[in-house]
């Protein structure tokens, strides 16, 4: 057996510049606190729970309340009244890329995380388009045509799995990447959206990565895999396939 791939250069030699940028965000205290402590709690757990196949999954259950946490505390703990380093950061970029009338598609691994960006901008009075997996076909193509079509419209909020292939979003040219996935042929496939035939401004795609948890290592990671060129033809996969050591590593 073999494959046969062509790349987006090859398709599609034309195409305005992409601009790929990491933002490292710094954790509230408080977060911050609550991050180290979770980690110390799981890490040993995480460890056990690994080296069987059977609890694998449960291993990597751990490591999902990590990456919540470092995105916001209220993905673990909805009731809780601490604050983001990175939302607050996430909003930031928004408003000035905003006001200067470009276009967003926000994607996450998370869909309560996209709820908070979600209530936010209906605080604000902000129009925005949502895509996640339970979205229905026709509302699906919907919200497809009022980013694409209206001015106001200047947000997409979209769930990395159910929005990351098979849309043409050639409206915007910013990709927000608010937490990282572990196949960065997936995020690949997602700023694709945005930087595909029909766009005609350059795209700039921005990772939100909070510095000093298990984010960093993850990007870490994604690097790794990518000279490998091991992710190309798995983008469709659920978990990560780890070894000890680079679970080691992403708790270290």
């Amino acid at each position: 057996p073999f494959f046969l791939r062509r790349t987006k250069e090859e398709v599609a030699p034309d195409l305005p510049a992409l601009s790929e940028q990491v933002f490292y965000s710094e954790m509230h205290p408080a977060q911050q606190k609550v991050y180290e402590k979770t980690k110390s709690a799981v890490r040993n757990e995480i460890l056990s729970l690994f080296d069987d196949p059977k609890t694998r999954v449960m291993a990597l259950q751990a490591l999902m309340r990590l990456r919540q946490l470092a995105n916001h505390p209220a993905l673990v703990e909805p009731e809780t009244d601490l604050d983001s380093g990175k939302f607050d950061d996430v909003l930031a970029q928004w408003e000035t890329i905003r006001r200067a009338g470009h276009k967003v598609l926000f994607f996450s691994s998370f869909e309560k995380h996209l709820q908070l960006f979600r209530r936010e901008f209906e605080q604000r009075g902000y129009a925005y388009a949502w895509l996640t997996g339970d979205t229905a076909v026709p509302d699906r193509a919907r919200e497809v045509e009022r980013f694409q079509q209206e001015p106001a419209v200047q947000a997409f909020f979209m769930t990395i799995k159910a929005g990351g292939t098979g849309l043409n979003l050639t409206a915007a040219d910013y990709v927000f990447l608010l937490d990282p996935w572990w196949n960065p042929a997936v995020e690949d496939q997602a700023i694709a959206r945005a930087h595909r035939i029909g766009q005609t401004r350059p795209v700039t795609a921005l990772r939100f990565l909070a510095r000093g948890t298990i984010e960093e290592k993850i990007r870490q990671l994604q690097e790794r895999k990518k000279q490998l060129g091991q992710e190309f033809f798995a983008a469709a996969a659920e978990a990560p396939k780890l070894t000890r050591a680079e679970l080691e590593d992403l708790l270290g």
